[in-house]
């Protein structure tokens, strides 16, 4: 989609686009205004190229601001004044967008303006990405997060402690050495302790996967039986952990920059079955994958994927492991061996 200015919209759409910036961020929003505002978006790509040119401008210190929402619909002069935000868009860097300019709009409004009244402490914020999204955030004390598709974050910081949940999806943590706060990321049945250092936490459903990629960190089991101490382990650079509700794995070795290679936009497969390439696909697609003849998920495939090119991944399959794709009238894709 090509980029809108808001001089290029018409004032109708920017009004609209701003009220609704302006109700998403009031204390008494509600899950039916969210609905409705889901709704809006998808009505026209007219108002996804709006909501896109908004948030651009606040991006630039520039976005319009309403006094509060019944005046903003009322009295458009107060398009004209300026919104001081402290965070300020300097903290949200670039960011990777594998889907449409719907999920830009929505996950930014969702992840940024929102945040004022989710009814969160002050120093608290929550950031979220729609699939197949990426989103990239500098956190108060300066650590980095790097949220993958599908996935929602909490970020509460206090004088003692900088305590983090992960809860869904998949996010990379670049920390900041503070010793007298620690950085402490809670997901699932897992908390994870960093001690300087750089990791990735993937959480589904109940089932958390820790990866190292620089320096160590400390993963203790929560919720333990009261039949046993809980498990807590140290681990270490190109190390991977899992844990769920019946405690922790062994580490074990691992390549940790091409198991994360999802940083930079792709997927790398050594030897990966088919089944669970098309797992992985079906994170960042929103579209159905399926393997229709079960015999087919186990051969393995290798390679190096880029993510959000889904069509030139299906042709691959074809020339590499002889699979052939077709789309379905309800727009899944079904994957079947091709004729000989």
């Amino acid at each position: 989609m090509s980029q809108t200015t808001a001089s290029e919209l018409s004032g109708a759409m920017q009004d609209q686009a701003c009220q609704w910036i302006v109700r998403l961020r009031a204390d008494n929003v509600s899950d039916a205004d969210r609905e409705q505002f889901a709704l809006w978006l998808a009505a026209s790509p007219a108002h996804r190229q709006a909501m896109d040119a908004m948030l651009a401008m606040w991006e630039d210190l520039e976005i319009l601001s309403y006094r509060d929402a019944s005046q903003a619909e009322s009295d458009p002069a107060y398009r004209g004044a300026s919104a001081q935000y402290p965070d300020g868009p300097a903290q949200y860097g670039r960011r990777r967008w594998l889907g449409t300019g719907l999920a830009l709009a929505a996950s930014l409004v969702l992840a940024v303006l929102l945040s004022p009244g989710l009814g969160l402490g002050p120093d608290s914020q929550e950031y979220r990405t729609r699939l197949g999204e990426q989103l990239a955030v500098t956190l108060a004390d300066g650590s980095t997060v790097k949220l993958n598709t599908d996935s929602r974050l909490l970020v509460a910081y206090s004088n003692s402690e900088r305590q983090l949940t992960l809860a869904r999806g998949e996010a990379f943590f670049t920390v900041q050495h503070d010793t007298s706060r620690p950085f402490l990321v809670t997901a699932g049945n897992t908390e994870v302790r960093a001690l300087g250092t750089a990791f990735n936490i993937l959480l589904t459903g109940e089932h958390s996967e820790i990866t190292v990629t620089e320096g160590v960190v400390r993963v203790t089991e929560l919720n333990a039986p009261d039949t046993r101490a809980a498990h807590s382990e140290l681990l270490y650079s190109d190390q991977r952990m899992r844990g769920n509700k019946a405690g922790l794995s062994a580490a074990d070795a691992v390549d940790a920059e091409s198991l994360l290679a999802w940083r930079d936009g792709k997927l790398v497969a050594h030897d990966m079955p088919l089944g669970a390439l098309v797992t992985e696909l079906s994170r960042y697609h929103p579209n159905r994958i399926f393997v229709a003849e079960p015999d087919l998920t186990q051969t393995t495939v290798s390679g190096v994927f880029q993510l959000e090119d889904l069509d030139s991944i299906l042709l691959a399959l074809e020339h590499t492991v002889g699979v052939r794709s077709v789309t379905l009238d309800d727009g899944s894709v079904q994957l079947i061996r091709a004729p000989l």
